[in-house]
């Protein structure tokens, strides 16, 4: 099973220089057969999203150096050692810079280091996490956009051109995920299903495209000899475009394969005869109840989308016995179905998944079960971890202790980030006592707040000798502005000279 463990930065431009522990139950025995998920929590412009991409760079990066790849595409700019379980073995890779003597001077001289248990290996010998999804539904997420080897990113930027967004760019990726998983996955149409009902909607899903050109490409005839010639020759085909069709490019490369060519046309040849007096060409899949369709077209339709011959895929979900565009339901639905549809399409065992901001349009009850569903949901999947970034203190009422970590990003006095949870465990806390104990926040009625002023009261009025819990209550309320005329400002400063004077 894969496990993140630890992560040092130094000489991060965002980061500075910090630890993190993401996985307290080192022992091996003590792992669950569950997903264990790290949180990571903290103010606006903290640097959540740059740890987060970290994380991702260096994985990648450590991919390319165990693949011996020419090209390295990602190379991170700041010191590092993480520290990562695979199965039964511990594993470590570090960036580090020593200083040597070369003509009476001192120059950086920068190495990689590879252990496995303690003991130095080659690169080759690393064991790698299967998959890295780094999964994000914000418009400025930090992430590296180009997939490669085990990175995926599921993110809503298009890759080829990063500040594009929207959602037809978003539900094409999860229309994508959803065809390649459908025939290769085992259990994914259930994980599907299960997924439907757990967000309140019938497990039915439908994927529809229309055909463009269907003057040109919807012949009876067509061959792969013919499809060569309609891009070969488009000026004969589309008398009133100047420019190429989209898909040319990618038409270059299918020609190269014979037997996708002869998919594409053969499906083009099945679907003239269906639909020869048509005037608009749609087609409809049902993804749970008609699987065998769309399992036997799945290659043609993936192929005449990277041509440009098809729309942008739409979906329809079901909901109380009535169905709508997937594009019309709520911002909340959408996100966060295109995100776990999309996990799902792509996970494997021994994943190490990256969720930035999962919250982001949420309702605060599916905010509330978050976790519970990605356990759920993904509870095929034990062996890997699960890191997410937030804001919302309702995600972290449902962290189990023996299978969660929180890290709550602060500033230093030297402002370097650190990790201020204190192993804090918040299972079936309110939302009122996370606001308060986690994120320092107290609403004008907050009942932790109160718990503790009254706690401390009684103890400084009954003179006890527990000064680490009466220290601990004055400093998490110190931490507090009050006006300057509240009474409680002189408990908490009572609470302070009783400490000193023992």
């Amino acid at each position: 099973m894969f496990r993140l463990l630890s992560l040092t930065i130094l000489h991060h431009k965002v980061l500075g220089n910090t630890h993190f522990d993401f996985c307290q139950a080192r022992d091996q025995e003590l792992y669950p057969e569950e997903i264990y998920t790290s949180v990571i929590i903290g103010a606006n412009g903290i640097g959540k999203s740059h740890l987060m991409r970290a994380i991702a760079d260096i994985f990648y990066y450590l991919e390319a150096l165990t693949a011996e790849m020419v090209e390295v595409k990602v190379i991170p700019a700041f010191k590092f050692s993480v520290k990562y379980r695979v199965g039964v073995a511990e594993y470590e890779f570090a960036n580090i810079r020593e200083w040597e003597p070369v003509g009476g001077r001192n120059r950086a001289q920068n190495y990689l280091l590879y252990k496995r248990n303690g003991e130095e290996v080659r690169a080759g010998q690393m064991a790698l996490p299967s998959r890295i999804i780094a999964s994000t539904m914000t418009v400025t997420d930090k992430f590296t956009t180009v997939s490669g080897g085990r990175y995926i990113y599921k993110g809503i930027r298009n890759e080829k051109s990063p500040n594009t967004t929207g959602t037809r760019t978003m539900i094409r990726k999860t229309v994508s995920g959803l065809l390649r998983s459908l025939d290769i996955k085992e259990g994914f149409r259930q994980e599907l299903a299960e997924l439907l009902e757990r967000m309140d909607l019938h497990p039915r899903l439908e994927v529809s495209y229309t055909l463009r050109y269907k003057n040109v490409f919807l012949k009876r005839e067509m061959t792969p000899e013919l499809l060569c010639r309609i891009f070969d020759r488009q000026e004969e085909f589309f008398e009133h475009r100047h420019s190429q069709i989209w898909g040319t490019a990618n038409f270059q490369r299918l020609r190269q394969d014979e037997m996708k060519l002869s998919i594409v046309a053969r499906f083009l040849r099945n679907l003239a005869e269906a639909n020869v007096d048509v005037k608009r060409v749609t087609l409809n899949y049902s993804v749970l109840e008609d699987p065998q369709r769309i399992n036997r077209d799945c290659e043609a339709l993936e192929a005449l989308s990277s041509l440009d011959l098809l729309s942008f895929p739409s979906l329809r979900i079901y909901k109380r016995d009535t169905d709508f565009a997937f594009e019309n339901s709520s911002s909340g639905e959408t996100h966060l179905l295109c995100q776990l549809i999309g996990i799902m399409s792509d996970i494997e065992h021994e994943s190490l998944v990256l969720i930035d901001e999962p919250e982001n349009s949420a309702h605060p009850s599916w905010q509330v079960n978050y976790i519970g569903w990605l356990k759920d949901v993904f509870n095929h999947y034990g062996d890997s971890h699960f890191v997410i970034a937030t804001h919302s203190h309702f995600l972290l009422t449902d962290l189990k202790p023996e299978t969660s970590d929180i890290i709550a990003l602060v500033r230093g006095y030297d402002n370097n980030l650190k990790d201020d949870s204190d192993g804090v465990n918040t299972f079936n806390w309110s939302v009122d006592d996370i606001l308060y104990r986690v994120f320092g926040v107290r609403n004008t009625r907050n009942r932790a707040f109160e718990e503790d002023i009254m706690q401390l009261y009684k103890l400084l009025s009954e003179g006890s000798q527990d000064i680490d819990t009466i220290n601990t209550l004055r400093t998490r309320l110190a931490r507090y502005e009050l006006p300057g005329n509240d009474p409680l400002k002189e408990i908490i400063n009572q609470a302070r000279r009783y400490v000193e004077n023992r």
